[in-house]
């Protein structure tokens, strides 16, 4: 069996990704691997990108857009063609408890590529864009501490060989 959650959605090849884990694995192992849905069921990256754009209009960072872009054809499709079958996929819906907005917000700034790309564009302080995004947090969801939707998408693959 391989696990693996929340990577995939960064692998810069994914297909050969798909192809290497149907090579290590025996005949009914499994690969699971688990995605972020889109932006629509998961509204902390939705602001985030939203917010840290709009500082940036000709040239929005586009980090935060990334967890939320890879949809189920193109990974059923990939899937398929490095062999696996008996192909599953389960929307897992999660409610999540934030004690503060503005930890958050930095950490999504501060630990992610965003402050590189916050940096090489310039012309506004990173601390600015998690003031912004914090505040943007509590505008939709209250004050903190407060409870988000999460939404996630498990797959499951089998090697028949």
């Amino acid at each position: 069996m391989i696990v693996c959650q929340f990577g995939v959605i960064f692998f810069p090849e994914k297909d050969k990704s798909y192809r290497e884990a149907f090579r290590v694995l025996v005949a009914g192992g499994r690969y699971i691997f688990s995605i972020w849905d889109s932006h629509r069921h998961n509204p902390i990256g939705r602001i985030a990108h939203e917010v840290i754009g709009s500082y940036f209009p000709a040239d929005p960072p586009q980090f935060q857009s990334v967890p939320f872009a890879y949809r189920f054809e193109p990974i059923k499709e990939s899937l398929i063609d490095a062999g696996f079958a008996s192909i599953s996929a389960t929307v897992l819906k999660s409610q999540k408890e934030v004690a503060d907005f503005a930890t958050l917000a930095r950490g999504l700034v501060y630990g992610s590529p965003i402050i590189d790309q916050v940096r090489q564009r310039g012309g506004v302080e990173a601390e600015q864009i998690v003031a912004a995004i914090g505040g943007q947090y509590r505008k939709e969801f209250g004050s903190d501490p407060a409870t988000i939707p999460l939404q996630a998408i498990v797959f499951s693959a089998e090697n028949p060989a």
